[in-house]
């Protein structure tokens, strides 16, 4: 039997996804496809495969953001690395894999996916990091989510430096159960992980420092924990995926 009872898994298992929209595909197509295709096939067609939280985001079509920002963000964490790289093995996760070329741009690694490296005090474009060195259950808790463009004054040298300064002190500074972040030359992705204790109004963040950091686009998200209510073979409209949403997907993780 599947279930979702917190189950913690290691900071270094999960997929860092940066995507960015196909130029001849409108925002409004876009959106209907994440949410008509891509984030209920994510659950349905890679929970046996071993899926174990999954938090994508829509940054596309929100006012001012920059093109060098992705359009879509996710983490997806898995039990393991080794079990991410074992899905491929299976016809379910090749087919859904095949899918993202009609959606996204994907030659030359525009669009992306990273397993995350520890954190050491430096930043890496295009390489994940990881500051908490501890499992966590990214399905539980409280996830708030960072997304922020390069200010035009800054080189992407200072940028990625800024941005480095930034997190040592968020690790210094902030008590939290994970926290993942990734710089490309023009954007910052950050995602944070703290309990959901009851009665508790106003959790630890290390988003202002990041902000601070990065004064030129932002937004932040908070995703809401979603359920789907169907299978693969249900009639279904979708998810309704619109310009910023962010969704922390609920559902029955596959047995050990």
């Amino acid at each position: 039997m599947n279930d979702n009872t917190p189950q913690p898994v290691a900071p270094d298992a999960v997929r860092v996804w940066r995507g960015y929209r196909l130029p001849t595909l409108p925002q409004s197509d876009f959106c209907t496809k994440l949410g008509t295709v891509f984030v209920p096939a994510t659950v349905l067609m890679q929970v046996d495969a071993g899926l174990h939280s999954y938090t994508p985001a829509v940054p596309g079509g929100i006012d001012g953001k920059p093109d060098g920002v992705p359009d879509e963000t996710a983490i997806l964490f898995w039990e393991s690395p080794e079990t991410y790289w074992n899905g491929f093995t299976t016809l379910a996760v090749r087919t859904y894999t095949l899918t993202h070329n009609g959606v996204y741009l994907t030659a030359e690694g525009q669009s992306r996916a990273d397993f995350p490296v520890r954190f050491d005090g430096t930043l890496t474009a295009e390489q994940p990091v990881y500051l908490v060195d501890a499992p966590a259950d990214w399905m539980h808790g409280r996830i708030q989510h960072f997304v922020a463009a390069r200010p035009d004054a800054m080189s992407v040298d200072e940028f990625h430096g800024a941005v480095a300064t930034a997190l040592v002190e968020v690790g210094k500074q902030v008590r939290l159960e994970g926290a993942i972040a990734c710089v490309g030359a023009d954007y910052l992705v950050y995602w944070e992980l703290t309990s959901a204790t009851p009665g508790t109004k106003q959790p630890p963040t290390g988003v202002p420092l990041l902000a601070a950091a990065c004064s030129a686009w932002t937004h932040q998200f908070t995703p809401a924990p979603t359920y789907l209510p169907i299978g693969l073979w249900d009639t279904w409209s979708g998810v309704d995926v619109q310009a910023g949403t962010s969704l922390n997907m609920q559902f029955g993780r596959r047995a050990p």
